[in-house]
């Protein structure tokens, strides 16, 4: 009897370890699926122009949101621009990055990197 018992109580831990196994592979596996379904990530240039006399409202708004460093600014040379590159799940993303009150001015480029195979292949479907 008292084999029996031993028996079934190293079943009982086997079973309980594959279960732990399983689990932690289904949760691994959700894991990776989880990240295979997150949106993909674009770059996105961001030309903000905005006047003379927003110019310092702009930028300390920008400033505000801990974005300053992220912009590059024309205004110091008379070209009242802002321009920033932001990777980004869309367009719209993209231009939620400008300040409100100069958003509608703004404009937003999906831009990328070129390979020399990209090259080729436009040349290729081009002629």
């Amino acid at each position: 009897m008292k084999r029996v018992n031993l028996i079934t109580a190293a079943c009982a831990a086997l079973l309980l370890v594959a279960a732990v196994a399983l689990g932690q592979g289904m949760e691994k596996k959700a894991a990776m699926t989880a990240k295979a379904t997150k949106p993909s990530m674009s770059t996105y240039l961001i030309v903000s122009p905005h006047e003379a006399d927003e110019c310092m409202a702009v930028m300390d708004e920008v400033n505000r949101q801990k974005e300053l460093a992220g912009w590059d600014w024309g205004c110091m040379a008379g070209n009242h621009t802002a321009y920033r590159i932001v990777r980004a799940v869309d367009e719209n993303a993209a231009l939620a990055t400008v300040p409100e009150n100069v958003r509608s001015k703004a404009q937003v480029y999906k831009i990328m990197k070129m390979t020399p195979s990209m090259v080729e292949k436009a040349h290729k479907e081009h002629m």
